[in-house]
């Protein structure tokens, strides 16, 4: 419904331009228009995907925040659109009708949703009733009977639920039925929801090949919520079911957008910052004996290392009696120049060229020295998580105010919200708001 409310949108927008308003070259021939429509649904379902969109979909969510988040991933979608038809040079498509197409997309969009939900109730009240039995713990009953109520496109009926409890100490399990295929037969069950602890599966188990010839639609809910703090994701790999916990949410072509948004990004800085780098690199060799950068291992994506760059900003030697040493505001081994550096954050403008090799991203956790990962890992539960994805030269922690000595919870806490909520469009607000929030900071020392 997405993809056909966009095109709609784009041949809707073509027929009121021309329509609307004259032309004194006349009306162009429909079919040059017709023909960005797969170049338009590629574009959509990449961005749609890449930024986020379908994931913030899942569930039930307010109209209101439904058309916040269209708007966005329409804009996003329009520009990468008319980046295309720019360098498209077989025609020049009408800018008013680019403007119209802009302004129709979400207004089609969130109405292509509603008749949607409204088609999707229609045909759930029209089907006719299965009756789902429910098997789970007290904890874990709500889930349950939430995806009970959810199952496929059809009305769904509890007519009854079997509630387990481990009574611990090797006394076994309390609630299970003496007879389940007398409970199915009588309860005449369609479908049945399993959602238990694996400590209690067992239970199920052992009757299961019995209930699956009485019950032609069993769905088992893995208990994940004790090892993930991410979305699990499932996969079959020959033919088996593989469950994957903490799953990344940079995956397949969003991985490959966010790189193209980190090498353009990349080229974009150096091309911008470069007179400043030049002017810092020589101000570096002036003020202080020794090489212009400082090449510091760091660990980033999946714990790898890597070599970060940076201006040098201390004497040569700083850290051959002490080794590496956690900075704070009292830190000063600085030369008077990289103390500047360090302040105005222009001592990280060479990481620019990590983001090009592939060891960083523009937007991502911070990446820490292996001695300080070592000690923090044992310290702070789900620390290693932040490597999930690559660390960047800005990131969500750093635009609120978390870094230098400050908080490694908040920070820590920071970086998870940034994984679990990753979105084209949150790194673009992160970029954005580095600017004016990130390379000045009191914490920055």
């Amino acid at each position: 419904m997405d993809m056909g409310a966009v095109v709609i949108a784009w041949v809707v927008a073509f027929q009121l331009r021309f329509a609307l308003l004259e032309t004194p070259k006349g009306v162009p021939p429909l079919a040059m228009y017709l023909k960005l429509i797969p170049f338009i649904v590629v574009i959509w379902a990449a961005i749609f995907f890449a930024s986020g969109f379908y994931q913030r979909s899942q569930g039930r969510r307010s109209a209101v925040l439904e058309a916040i988040d269209i708007i966005p991933s329409c804009g996003l979608a329009t520009l990468a659109f008319v980046a295309f038809t720019y360098f498209y040079e077989e025609y020049r498509y009408s800018r008013i009708v680019m403007v119209m197409f802009a302004a129709l997309q979400p207004l089609l969009l969130i109405a292509g949703r509603s008749l949607t939900r409204k088609l999707f109730r229609w045909y759930r009240r029209k089907s006719p009733v299965r009756n789902v039995l429910v098997v789970s713990t007290q904890g874990l009953a709500s889930h349950a009977m939430d995806a009970a109520g959810e199952m496929d496109l059809v009305q769904s009926r509890c007519v009854g639920t079997v509630l387990l409890e481990d009574l611990g100490g090797g006394n076994g399990v309390s609630g299970a039925p003496s007879d389940w295929i007398a409970l199915l037969t009588k309860l005449e069950v369609h479908a049945m929801v399993v959602a238990l602890p694996y400590r209690l599966l067992g239970v199920v188990e052992d009757q299961l090949a019995g209930i699956a010839d009485q019950v032609p639609d069993i769905r088992i809910i893995p208990d994940m919520s004790r090892f993930t703090r991410f979305a699990s994701g499932i996969a079959l790999v020959d033919g088996r079911p593989v469950i994957s916990i903490n799953e990344s949410p940079l995956a397949g072509i969003g991985r490959l957008i966010k790189r193209g948004v980190d090498v353009f990004g990349a080229l974009f800085g150096l091309a911008l910052f470069g007179p400043v780098m030049i002017m810092v690199a020589i101000l570096v060799r002036l003020t202080s004996p020794g090489p212009v950068l400082y090449r510091q291992t760091r660990m980033g994506l999946d714990g790898n290392s890597f070599s970060i760059l940076k201006f040098r900003s201390m004497p040569v030697d700083a850290e051959k009696a002490s080794g590496a040493v956690w900075a704070k505001p009292t830190d000063n081994r600085a030369t008077w120049f990289g103390g500047l550096l360090r302040s105005s954050s222009l001592d990280e403008l060479p990481q620019f060229w990590n983001v090009l090799r592939g060891d960083m991203s523009l937007v991502g956790p911070r990446p820490e020295r292996p001695v300080f990962v070592d000690q923090f890992r044992r310290e702070i539960p789900g620390y290693m998580l932040r490597h999930k994805v690559k660390a960047g030269i800005t990131g969500w922690a750093q635009i609120h105010g978390w870094r230098g000595d400050t908080s490694l919870e908040k920070r820590i806490e920071c970086d998870l919200f940034y994984i679990q909520n990753w979105s084209v469009w949150l790194d673009l607000r992160i970029i954005f708001l580095t600017v004016f929030r990130g390379f000045l900071s009191k914490n920055a020392y």
